[in-house]
């Protein structure tokens, strides 16, 4: 009877040794069926809006882009990408002039930006940081703003899901703008009074979900 006993309990025993090497087996055959080194191709859109005085005389708008990311290991990312958003001006802060069919501001821009993964697992929170330059195109007559090529540092993060060759991304990220000259303020009419350089005060910020495929 005894040994009937112990026959069984060490039958459990492999029986359940057996049960949880199969299933770290497949836990690591998931994870190694995760495609997160190589080159990434991903596309998205979301939303990109204004900080300070700038936000109160743009309103948020569309964002888009496309980026090329490689990644050499799990935790490191280099990316290259177009970006671009269409914005229009809060009409009751700034005085345009006649009608403008379309958005009133248009940004298309290009950027470089480095990203470290918080962990080496397929769902992958990372922070970011970068450099950029946008051309701003002013599409209304409106008193303050003009044409320019302006400069920017990106600052943010997000998270990156891998399943598969399959590649999703949602980030957050804040730009610096350098010095910025498509919001000029608007001219004082009294003699010797500068222009009030609070009114281009601020920076911008950009959230979007991005999907695509890494090879």
């Amino acid at each position: 009877m005894k040994k009937a006993t112990v026959g069984v309990v060490a039958g459990v025993a492999v029986l359940t040794l057996g049960a949880g090497t199969a299933l770290a087996r497949d836990e690591v055959r998931r994870e190694s069926s995760a495609d997160m080194r190589g080159v990434s191709v991903l596309v998205g859109g979301g939303v990109e809006g204004y900080t300070s005085t700038l936000g109160s005389n743009i309103r948020p708008g569309a964002a888009y882009g496309a980026t090329l990311m490689l990644r050499p290991s799990k935790v490191l990312g280099v990316e290259i990408g177009y970006s671009g958003a269409s914005n229009n001006f809060n009409r009751d802060t700034v005085a345009t002039s006649g009608t403008t069919r379309g958005p009133d501001v248009m940004r298309n821009g290009a950027q470089a930006v480095a990203t470290l993964g918080l962990t080496a697992a397929p769902l992958q929170p990372y922070v970011l940081a970068g450099v950029g330059l946008s051309r701003y195109n002013v599409r209304a007559e409106a008193s303050g703003f003009q044409d320019d090529t302006v400069g920017n540092v990106p600052l943010g993060g997000g998270l990156r899901l891998h399943i598969g060759d399959f590649t999703a991304d949602a980030r957050v990220n804040y730009n610096v703008l350098l010095d910025q000259q498509f919001a000029t303020g608007v001219p004082s009419t009294t003699p010797g009074t500068p222009v009030d350089e609070a009114f281009s005060n601020g920076g911008t910020y950009t959230g979007t979900l991005n999907l695509g495929a890494t090879f």
